[in-house]
């Protein structure tokens, strides 16, 4: 994989995987139903083990 793959793939992925209302980006991606995380929809507490980092940004590996 190229790099330039590997950063479109990345990007494509922050987008399915990033809260637009927090925007912490999650290691799974959201869920379309709701659009947005847990927390934000209900106010279910996040676990900090399952999103990168706030504000989210892109982290391609190294």
């Amino acid at each position: 994989m190229t790099l330039a793959k590997e950063y479109a793939l990345d990007k494509a992925m922050a987008a399915r995987q990033t809260c637009p209302e927090c925007r912490r980006r999650f290691f799974h991606c959201l869920s379309t139903l709701l659009g947005i995380c847990l927390e934000c929809h209900d106010g279910t507490p996040a676990d900090p083990a399952t999103f990168i980092g706030y504000p989210a940004g892109h982290q391609l590996a190294a």
